[in-house]
């Protein structure tokens, strides 16, 4: 089954003219494509895709489970579209997930950025020494823009805001970066370490996960900038203090004495610990 949708949380406006996230293409797929494959299917969906959103930067080809088991040659798709529109497509062959609770689709997702998306195209993006990606913050709920305020706000530019909604443009110029800024260790470690490798850029694991560890990650983060950043950083934990001050005033009464449960297995049980001992 090949389809080609958007993220939803940058749903706005009027659906086919400045919104196509209710969009789907579909090939249709057949009994007879799974016998002799389908890939000439996915050759045409690029095609229109292609013909339909000429504008595009790229195309991502991430195959489900029917295409594991016919085994598809999704790359070799990929290189010869690639080469036929001059435009970045990158397949990712993660089907169900793949690996303990999603671990090898983690790793298979950075190999993908790595093989086929860096040094791939020429980009004129000018870096500086404050510039800094933000690594494994999905979005899910608008915290990764949160992040982004924090971080700008005492100085750095947030170059590269990915995964959750990153454009092509963030992931390309990610190798210009100075530091690496990992909120979800578990699932982009390997891209971390091959920057690092490659590219000589450090990384660095941070955790905004309630005021104490927002107010450590700041610092250690300050830290690698030197004296000027680390003294924007006082001052804007010092500008927060009042609003976490009335936070606090407000819930702590309702649970002071009261034992919290965490239902471990969702989003970073570990990290939300510490934000409960705040409180």
């Amino acid at each position: 089954h090949y389809s080609w949708s958007q993220r939803r949380n940058y749903y706005v406006g009027l659906t086919g003219v400045e919104a196509f996230v209710t969009m789907q293409f579909t090939s249709d797929f057949q009994e007879k494509d799974i016998v002799f494959g389908g890939d000439k299917k996915l050759e045409k969906l690029i095609d229109e895709v292609e013909q339909l959103f000429p504008l595009n930067n790229g195309v991502s080809l991430q195959s489900e489970c029917p295409i594991g088991l016919i085994g598809d040659d999704i790359e070799a798709v990929a290189r010869k579209k690639a080469k036929e529109h001059d435009k970045t497509i990158v397949p990712v062959r993660c089907e169900g997930f793949r690996g303990v609770s999603q671990s090898l689709g983690h790793h298979i997702a950075n190999d993908a950025i790595r093989d086929w998306v860096f040094d791939k195209k020429e980009t004129d993006f000018e870096p500086s020494f404050f510039d800094v990606n933000v690594i494994g913050d999905y979005n899910i709920g608008g915290d990764a823009w949160a992040s982004r305020i924090l971080l700008e706000d005492m100085g750095l530019r947030v170059v590269g805001n990915w995964s959750g909604d990153a454009t092509l443009a963030e992931v390309e110029r990610a190798p210009k970066a100075t530091l690496n800024l990992i909120h979800c260790y578990r699932s982009m470690n390997y891209i971390a370490r091959h920057m690092e490798e490659k590219y000589g850029i450090p990384w660095m694991e941070y955790n905004f996960f309630g005021p104490s560890q927002i107010e450590a990650s700041l610092r250690n983060i300050a830290a690698f900038f030197g004296p000027a950043t680390q003294g924007k950083a006082e001052a804007l934990i010092t500008r927060y203090q009042p609003l976490v001050q009335a936070v606090t005033e407000k819930y702590r009464p309702r649970l002071i004495g009261k034992t919290v449960m965490l239902y471990v297995g969702g989003l970073r049980p570990r990290h939300v610990i510490t934000a409960y001992e705040d409180l």
